[in-house]
């Protein structure tokens, strides 16, 4: 879809051009019939001085006295010409020389107009009728060249379409400026957007006309709605787990003291007691990893990875584990930093559980984002992970001691419509992570 800008300067610039189009139509055609009333005019004035000029002999024969006549109609093919018809006699001007006009039937209550082609091919505009002297019936008709009058309307339409594009380019290139001036609030919000989108900013700035007022409140509200309610929801499960940790010791230690209970049971309600503190140590984790993250704030694997891994040494400290990095200079991945901070998290995590000496991180950039996790460790299980993770199925935490972690970050590569694969390590032997994430979609 065309932008509004696109939109509305194709729209004006359509409606101007129309506009001086009928404009043009007019003018052209009211200057063409105002010379042409010009002309009858004047050619009705020279009708009635040819009348004064008209007399008849004894024989009752018409003749014209020249000292009436207007010297234009004596000079051949002037241009200006004149009939008069007296039952089978006909008097022509000096000025049609040898050539002759066909009359048209006229009346004796009004002028009758008509047009043709005269000599030397001129177009000629005609006024005949039939007038009573002494008398005596007559008809005269007179006949003017509009070649002049066409040349200068020609000329005038000529200079006034010239005059008329220029106008028409002022004015479309004046409401193009006073458009990208009036929609500049827009693109400002545009552009805060992206800061938004990316955590450069919190909120979009309040400074923008009447009409987008409500729209910027609104999404401002929203935002800050969001914000809270993550936070509330990472806190509420940070707490959740604070909360279960100390009734599931007094469990565990009631489980070990409890001498009535067969070894089965105890076994068996031991290893759920276990399983459960190793979801709630999970999610503590997660909100270590993600407690000081600001929200919308795009992801840094030059700058974040490594505050990332020491913060998951801490979890782990009697392992010690060489970090080998290939990571592209300077990678900025337009993906939200909680999100991928978790799911390097989750994946991290996994691969420092099971690895056992070295962890190498590959990371560059080009349609799609490739961030691959490889250990040393046991490769075991793979095809199973990728069939339950491609199903969607969660997996426990206590089968083969993957679980909850990896199902959040198959579901978090998945919101960014990408892929997350696990195979054998060609590299180290062990287990690879690989991430793919199409970047085109989040420009």
């Amino acid at each position: 879809m065309k932008s509004i800008q696109s939109r509305l300067v194709s729209g004006l610039i359509f409606s101007l051009i129309l506009v001086f189009l009928v404009l043009w139509l007019i003018v052209s055609h009211n200057i063409q019939n105002l010379s042409e009333q010009y002309i009858r005019t004047r050619i009705k004035h020279d009708i009635e001085n040819l009348i004064t000029a008209i007399s008849f002999n004894k024989d009752n024969s018409i003749q014209v006295n020249g000292k009436y006549i207007n010297p234009i109609y004596k000079r051949p093919f002037s241009g200006h010409y004149y009939l008069i018809k007296q039952n089978q006699t006909i008097v022509r001007s000096r000025s049609l020389w040898d050539q002759n006009l066909t009359i048209p039937a006229v009346s004796a209550n009004t002028y009758i107009e008509s047009h043709q082609i005269g000599p030397q091919n001129q177009p000629l505009i005609l006024l005949s009728r039939r007038f009573n002297k002494q008398n005596k019936q007559f008809s005269i008709t007179i006949a003017e060249d509009l070649t002049p009058v066409t040349t200068a309307i020609e000329t005038f339409t000529n200079y006034f379409s010239f005059i008329s594009v220029i106008i028409l380019t002022c004015l479309v290139l004046i409401q193009i400026i006073v458009l990208r001036s009036g929609l500049h609030p827009l693109r400002k919000i545009h552009s805060e957007l992206g800061q938004l989108e990316s955590g450069d900013i919190t909120s979009l700035s309040s400074d923008v006309p009447d009409e987008l007022q409500s729209v910027v409140k609104q999404i401002n509200q929203l935002s800050q709605a969001h914000h809270k309610r993550l936070k509330r929801s990472r806190d509420a499960l940070s707490d959740l787990s604070h909360a279960i940790k100390k009734p599931l010791t007094v469990l565990q230690q009631l489980s070990e003291s409890q001498t009535d209970l067969n070894s089965e049971s105890k076994h068996t309600l031991s290893t759920q007691i276990e399983s459960i503190q190793n979801i709630t140590d999970h999610i503590l984790k997660r909100a270590r990893v993600a407690g000081s993250i600001k929200q919308g704030e795009l992801y840094c694997i030059n700058n974040d990875l490594e505050l990332l891994i020491k913060t998951i040494r801490k979890m782990y400290p009697d392992k010690h584990i060489e970090i080998q990095t290939q990571l592209t200079d300077n990678l900025q991945i337009k993906v939200d930093r909680e999100d991928m901070l978790e799911l390097l998290g989750n994946l991290l995590d996994n691969a420092w559980k099971w690895t056992a000496t070295k962890i190498l991180i590959t990371a560059y950039q080009n349609k799609c984002l490739h961030i691959t996790i490889e250990d040393d460790g046991n490769s075991e299980n793979v095809d199973a992970l990728n069939e339950l993770i491609s199903r969607g199925t969660r997996l426990d935490e206590t089968v083969s001691g993957y679980g909850f972690g990896l199902a959040i970050s198959s579901d978090i590569v998945k919101d960014y419509n990408g892929t997350l694969n696990f195979s054998p390590s060609e590299i180290l032997g062990g287990f690879k992570s690989e991430i793919i994430i199409p970047m085109n979609e989040h420009e």
